[in-house]
């Protein structure tokens, strides 16, 4: 405990003005300061001496200050940005705790990448979205890892993703990002395309899912449907990516075997304009070959595509969005030549078709869409399996 300032201490100084004496000295009027302890004429004089002790030459000196004063409300600005801008020891206190540093101000700290005043910034009671955005595009694990544990920093949508881009491989920041108060659907989203795209190490998906469906308040069926249309999301951006066929071929028969060629799957991947992936899966589930679905797939040849369709097992009560999505993107390949598909150029139409087939299913994003399809689904399997155990009975 620091014991106040008296005589001895003004007695020390003039005897001998070493930066340990300075430092003891400035504790003391520091912490009377801050306490409130000091009124008029006595409180005065403490300010000007504090004035000039932030521009002692000793860093052990202004660390000292800066230790006791960060919290002290009068701080004057000047003062406060001269300290904020000193060397860490100095620095820090200030940064993490005096309120009235400007985000111009904490951004150029950054910038100068230094870690103790990155993490000082951090942990301030308030983080501004701009401030948070510039201390996530550090890279640095450590400081984004305090930040998205501080509730009072305000991240946007945007620099999560970032944060989760980035750092992806880390232990822990996935699942700060999945903790986050802030968290949109959008990123919740991404959280659960990284757990079931196994990219995440199984401990750390297994705590991750626990807070998207528990803290997020997730009804135990939305996850399950986040889940599945997350990992359908992974799926057609991982084999719409992959140059090798015989490797999408052997992705399509492991996908095949464990039931997961799913309707919606498929639907995503002829809307993402992937016909490949879709040509193969088709061929699978209708046990021909590519080069018949492919030609099956041309404009003008409904009826042998409604026939290998059927053959599929695949539900008919989608057909008509297949019928659609087909159409649609036979269009584009035939635009596109040799060159790039552009689904976005074709997904409107799709989702304009379906919305006109499905009088269940309301216009919006093709997301929206696959999940009102998928429910549509769901209703038809329960009310499929409702109506035989009635015959049963």
């Amino acid at each position: 405990m620091t014991t106040p300032l008296g005589f001895e201490d003004v007695v020390k100084l003039e005897r001998d003005n070493s930066p340990l004496n300075r430092e003891s000295a400035v504790t003391k009027i520091g912490q009377l300061m801050a306490e409130g302890k000091l009124q008029g004429v006595e409180a005065t004089i403490a300010e000007d001496v504090v004035v000039r002790m932030a521009e002692d030459a000793d860093m052990l000196v202004r660390s000292a200050l800066a230790r006791q004063i960060a919290l002290y409300p009068l701080l004057p600005t000047g003062m406060a940005e001269q300290m904020a801008r000193d060397v860490a020891d100095v620095s820090v206190p200030v940064l993490q705790h005096w309120p009235d540093l400007s985000d111009e101000l904490l951004i150029s700290v950054i910038s100068e990448e230094v870690e103790a005043k990155q993490v000082a910034i951090a942990q301030r009671p308030t983080v501004s979205e701009q401030v948070s955005g510039a201390l996530i595009d550090t890279g640095n694990s450590n400081v984004v890892s305090v930040l998205l544990e501080n509730e009072g920093a305000r991240i946007t949508a945007d620099a999560l993703q970032r944060a989760l881009t980035d750092h992806q491989d880390h232990d822990h920041i996935p699942v700060l990002v999945a903790k986050r108060p802030d968290l949109t659907a959008e990123t919740c989203l991404h959280c659960v395309s990284l757990v079931v795209a196994d990219q995440l190490e199984s401990d750390v998906a297994n705590e991750m899912r626990r807070f998207l469906v528990q803290q997020e308040e997730l009804p135990a069926e939305m996850a399950s449907e986040l889940v599945a249309h997350a990992r359908e999301q992974a799926v057609a951006e991982m084999t719409a990516g992959e140059i090798d066929d015989e490797k999408v071929e052997e992705f399509v028969g492991v996908l095949h075997r464990s039931g997961r060629l799913t309707p919606t799957m498929l639907l995503r991947s002829l809307c993402s304009g992937d016909l490949r992936f879709v040509e193969m899966a088709f061929a699978r589930l209708a046990k021909t070959t590519q080069d018949h679905v492919r030609a099956a797939m041309e404009p003008g040849s409904g009826e042998v595509f409604k026939s290998i369709y059927d053959s599929t097992r695949l539900p008919k009560s989608l057909r008509p969005a297949f019928g659609a999505a087909l159409a649609a993107a036979a269009q584009e390949r035939m635009r596109a030549g040799d060159g790039q598909m552009e689904p976005q150029r074709y997904v409107p139409t799709v989702i304009s078709s379906i919305v006109g087939a499905y009088g269940t299913v309301a216009p919006a994003e093709l997301e929206h869409v696959m999940a009102e399809l998928s429910r549509e689904l769901k209703r038809e399997k329960e009310e499929a399996l409702d109506s035989r155990a009635k015959m049963r009975v």
